[in-house]
Formats: C-alpha cells, structure tokens, sequence
C-alpha cells in the first residue's frame, strides 16, 4: 500500500478539451510512481482561499513523470483549477483509494457514462486487452479514448440511444472483468442490464461528496448489501458490484 501524503505538484500543461472539461497535467513523480489504476488524488485549488475544501479527481492517465486529470469544471473549486497555468505549483494529496483489481493477462470490457469514463485510460494503459463502451448525453461529453463504441442520447456522437443498447452476450462472455464508471442511475441500469451469471466479474467506482479523502469524515459512505455503508475514499472507489445495495443507493441520489 502507498503512503498517503502531500505533495507540491507543479503544472505541466493546462487546456479545454471539451466544452466545460479540462485537462491538467502535473509534473509529480512522488504521486505517479504509486499510483493505480482507480486510485484518486485531492487537489488544494485556493491554499488559504475560499473555496479550501480540497476537490477529489481520479487519476485519467500516467504521464512522463506526472499524471494526467480531467474534469468538469461545475463549480468554485473547479473553477479555480481551470484557472491552472503552466508553472504553477499545486500542493495534491494522494494517491488515495482503492483503485481496479488487475489480474495478469486479463481482458476488460469497460462501459463508462459521459465524464465517468475519465479515469479508464489509465487501466486501458495498464492492462492486456480492453473493449470500451460509452454513453453520453451528447459528443460534448464524450471523453476522448481512441477506439470504443459510442452511443449518445441526442445521436450527435456515434449511434442514437443508451450505453445499455451496446451491452451483448458476446461481450459479457469474452471479458475477464468488467468495469463500469458513471452517474448513479446509468450504473444500476448497466448493472440491472447485466445476467446474474456474470455479475461477479463487475467493478464500479463509484463517487461521492467527499471532506477528507482519507476515511475520517464518513461523508461519502456508500450503502451495501446487508445494511450497512462503506466509505468511498478508502474502502474504495472500486467496489465489486455485488457488494453495493443498488436499490438504496439510487434512491439516497448520493
């Protein structure tokens, strides 16, 4: 296991990918040494500044000594980290969490919804094989992945419909593990989607409203099977499937 740590990133390259979607790289060889595939960091955007809460992104990518974010920028935070600029320096906490469990040799199928999808690239890079299919409102949330299966709501990317239309037997059957990342509701219905038989294969990372990153605070418990709750940030944000209560967690719109 990592040691969970501090540390001061630099900048390395800030831009807009997508409309309201940035991609920031940091030079961080102590974070992108450790990190894997799922794993997190949490990013000071303002040290001594409202907003202080520090804000959760995974991982996307590795790259020549750093690691690679995108997200949306949808509110203060994130609105001062689009502001990032070559040179800057950050101070990051991590890498944090539970990330995917990668068996040698394996081949994935991963099916991601819109900016859920960010993060795959990293397990893309990671392991043998992969077949990717993504869903989005529109191309505007498309995360740019290479090949994979597109389908948008609004038919402005690939083919017309839901991310559950490309799910097929063939696919189910080929895939050592499955992974799924997305908004709650897109999720329960990829998994209601998938036969009981190969549901032992499903990893989902889940996200949540976090405080700490380090499992003090309890605010991002996640509701699983038996009653109880786990925590996002260090019992996760990888969870198999079957461990998660879907009924409750959708309903909780956590």
């Amino acid at each position: 296991m990592s040691v969970i740590r501090d540390f001061d990133c630099v900048v390395k390259h800030s831009e807009q990918v997508l409309p309201g979607v940035v991609k920031i790289v940091f030079d961080c060889a102590g974070i992108a040494s450790v990190a894997l595939p799922g794993q997190f960091v949490q990013i000071e955007p303002s040290p001594g500044a409202f907003p202080v809460t520090r804000r959760p992104i995974t991982i996307n990518r590795l790259t020549e000594n750093g690691f690679e974010l995108l997200f949306d920028v949808i509110g203060p935070g994130t609105e001062l980290m689009a502001r990032m600029k070559p040179g800057d320096e950050v101070r990051i906490l991590g890498p944090l969490g539970c990330g995917w469990t990668v068996e040698p040799g394996s081949s994935w199928l991963l099916i991601g919804g819109g900016l859920g999808a960010a993060g795959f690239q990293f397990l893309m890079d990671t392991v043998d094989s992969t077949t990717v299919l993504i869903g989005a409102s529109d191309s505007d949330r498309v995360i740019p992945l290479g090949a994979c299966h597109v389908v948008t709501e609004d038919g402005s990317a690939g083919g017309r419909g839901l991310v559950t239309a490309l799910i097929s037997e063939e696919l189910l059957a080929g895939a050592d593990s499955i992974a799924v990342c997305g908004p709650v509701a897109m999720m329960e219905a990829v998994w209601s989607t998938i036969p009981e038989k190969y549901r032992d294969k499903v990893q989902i990372s889940t996200e949540s409203r976090m405080g700490c990153g380090w499992g003090v605070c309890d605010g991002c418990s996640i509701p699983v099977s038996g009653g109880g709750y786990k925590k996002c940030c260090k019992e996760g944000p990888v969870f198999s499937g079957i461990e998660i209560d879907w009924k409750r967690w959708k309903e909780a719109g956590l």
